[in-house]
């Protein structure tokens, strides 16, 4: 089974017109939703790694920094496909790929599901 892509490297003719118009807005809005995804995976990285630290009391130094570089590739690797949607230019595709608005809602919701909202 094969995932669908997330982001498909050359706009189809008939995205264009929407490609067009929202195009003037686009790059500064996907530097923001960029920048707010990293954001977003630095801080679970940093408190996934805290519960991960206050739990294994016994780690030498070189072992936290090791854990430490877990945490962040793992969250960086999570979100490289979402990262990799903000580049995309208009919407949901009939070829399965996925918007950056779709990537806003998936993965920066207004509460943070795992803070027990």
């Amino acid at each position: 089974m094969s995932t669908p892509p997330i982001c498909q490297a050359t706009a189809r003719p008939e995205d264009r017109s929407i490609t067009a118009e929202a195009s003037d807005d686009a790059p500064a809005d996907a530097a923001a939703l960029d920048r707010r995804l990293r954001e977003r995976g630095v801080a679970v990285a940093d408190r996934e790694l805290a519960t991960a630290l206050g739990r294994l009391d016994d780690l030498s130094p070189a072992q936290r920094q090791v854990v430490a570089t877990m945490a962040g590739r793992i969250a960086a690797g999570v979100l490289a496909p979402a990262r990799a949607a903000v580049d995309c230019e208009g919407g949901d595709r009939v070829d399965g790929s996925v918007s950056p608005e779709t990537v806003r809602r998936l993965f920066l919701p207004d509460e943070d599901v795992r803070d027990g909202a």
